[in-house]
């Protein structure tokens, strides 16, 4: 308390000798030692907090700019999404209308996919899952179809509040039912054992399956609706047996899958859920 109360008479002595300096500068016309020194001190104060009031605004003025940022950025991010789901709707109707042109309707109709980015992959060679940022409260349900912009690449096997493990093609407990666009052959694609890429079973020998044909899911399995493409056959030889050895690219590169599209889950005739 001491202290205190002498800072204050010291600060009413100075703001004091202020006032009179400034009074006799206004009469006499002559300039007041004191209360120059005094204003230069003060004046100093005044040009410090000054300074320090312009550098918080411009940093307010810089967070706010980069909160402006991101808000644009995530929203050209969306905007490149919906015009690669796009993309995607339209190079598979094209598919369709060439090999599928006997598909209804409704089972042309994708429904409405729910994009998401890759947040994790899992470490092990053995499981071929990866995580994004996506899960029950944006509408992901297990089970559902995951794609994207090239094609098919697995299905949602556990789902979070915000975000959903997918399992892709490429893992050895994936598989799919396909048909071949030109041929008109089906069979299942699963992960090839040992290397990479596919291999498409339960082709019987004698079938005219040509390199580059592509191989399209045909929604027998009712849990990929029909018409997504899975891959190019890159290869086809005569097995020991009497099935065919054919070798398949996927049309999906998954060591460097960043964006994803969940579809909505399939019901029991293959066909996406009413609303």
């Amino acid at each position: 308390m001491p202290g205190k109360r002498g800072h204050g008479i010291l600060l009413g002595i100075v703001l004091a000798a202020n006032f009179l300096g400034l009074t006799f500068q206004v009469r006499s016309g002559i300039s007041f030692p004191i209360r120059d020194g005094l204003a230069a001190v003060f004046g100093g104060g005044q040009s410090l907090v000054l300074g320090s009031t312009r550098a918080v605004s411009s940093w307010v003025e810089t967070v706010g700019e980069a909160h402006e940022m991101r808000l644009a950025r995530d929203e050209l991010r969306d905007r490149v999404a919906r015009l690669e789901w796009e993309l995607t709707v339209q190079r598979g109707m094209l598919e369709r209308a060439r090999g599928f042109t006997d598909l209804d309707a409704a089972a042309m109709d994708l429904g409405e996919p729910v994009a998401g980015e890759v947040v994790g992959v899992s470490a092990s060679p053995l499981d071929r899952t990866v995580t994004v940022n996506r899960g029950s409260r944006h509408g992901v349900e297990r089970d559902a179809p995951v794609m994207t912009a090239t094609g098919l690449a697995g299905r949602v096997v556990a789902v979070g509040p915000g975000v959903s493990q997918i399992e892709l093609l490429s893992a050895s407990t994936a598989a799919v039912a396909v048909i071949t666009s030109a041929s008109r052959t089906r069979g299942v694609v699963r992960a090839a054992d040992g290397e990479a890429g596919y291999r498409l079973h339960f082709v019987p020998v004698g079938q005219a399956i040509a390199i580059g044909e592509e191989v399209i899911s045909s929604g027998l399995d009712e849990l990929y609706p029909k018409g997504l493409l899975v891959g190019r056959v890159s290869a086809v030889h005569e097995g020991a047996g009497l099935l065919l050895e054919i070798a398949v690219e996927p049309a999906v590169d998954f060591d460097t899958l960043e964006r994803v599209f969940v579809l909505p889950r399939r019901d029991d005739s293959g066909l996406a859920p009413q609303p």
